[in-house]
């Protein structure tokens, strides 16, 4: 544990621009919630300032978290990285201990802690995932797919320059898919991921012919905000099991305390709430 005082307990979140962000609502309400004396600052920094932070300011602070667009560029700064930054090639969490910068990733765990707050009964050995992305995000989930020797997982993306940067992490572990091919194809998987922005609010809505669907379908979108976007709506009304971004969303800020500070935050009813409110 760091010899920072209690009392002066500092955490922050890194990004540029961070209008859009909830975590500081969502650690400012653990803190409270635990009597832990501490702020979360918002970090807002492009490449000029994320050097003068890492420079001057960073071991002032017990953790951070990292949003777009830094969660490649901090690898410079760090003095370890975990197995999964290192294959998902993000990281979204560093500790600060006796002046030491480990960075980390819990998306691929907080996706996957959030899948089975939705579905604890899962076989993934008999699973076939699609995964619609090729981002970060996606990485994460595929990572966190792979890790549970999902039966078959597959890829798809607008960009197929994009499908083949994932191949060269991926390798033959998942099948990559033609985005030409994705509403034909609905009928060969029981559940599907969208890891991509479209949907969110402002931008352009997302979503798929679900007239082929197998029974048992179930359909999760990454966003969050709105809390049911048109792919989920859609899925919804064809019986779908539906699950939003927001499971994610807490569960990898929980993960985060539990490195920074050995505290396992519940994702309660409550907090869930909470979030969903602030939407």
């Amino acid at each position: 544990m760091n010899s920072i005082d209690e009392n002066n307990l500092k955490l922050g979140i890194i990004g540029f621009p961070l209008s859009h962000t909830l975590s500081p609502q969502i650690h400012e309400y653990w803190l409270k919630l635990h009597r832990i004396s501490g702020t979360y600052e918002i970090l807002e920094v492009d490449d000029a300032g994320l050097d003068r932070l890492f420079c001057d300011k960073v071991h002032l602070y017990r953790g951070l978290n990292v949003t777009i667009p830094h969660k490649v560029r901090v690898f410079d700064y760090m003095d370890e990285v975990s197995d999964s930054a290192r294959v998902i090639g993000a990281i979204n969490c560093i500790t600060v201990e006796n002046k030491k910068l480990v960075g980390y990733n819990t998306d691929a765990d907080g996706f996957m802690n959030g899948l089975a707050s939705f579905n604890r009964d899962l076989d993934f050995s008999n699973m076939n995932v699609l995964v619609i992305g090729a981002g970060g995000a996606s990485r994460a989930v595929i990572y966190s797919f792979l890790m549970k020797s999902t039966g078959q997982v597959t890829v798809t993306n607008r960009s197929s320059d994009r499908l083949a940067s994932l191949e060269k992490v991926f390798n033959d572990k998942i099948r990559y898919m033609d985005w030409q091919k994705l509403n034909d194809s609905v009928s060969q998987f029981n559940l599907i991921i969208n890891c991509t922005s479209q949907g969110m609010k402002g931008k352009n809505d997302f979503t798929l012919d679900f007239s082929s669907m197998q029974q048992g379908l179930s359909v999760i979108d990454l966003v969050y905000n709105p809390l049911e976007t048109k792919l989920l709506i859609d899925a919804k009304s064809r019986g779908c099991q539906i699950l939003n971004g927001v499971p994610m969303l807490l569960n990898q800020a929980a993960l985060s305390w539990k490195l920074w500070l050995n505290i396992r935050p519940d994702i309660s009813d409550d907090i869930i709430q909470f979030v969903e409110d602030k939407i």
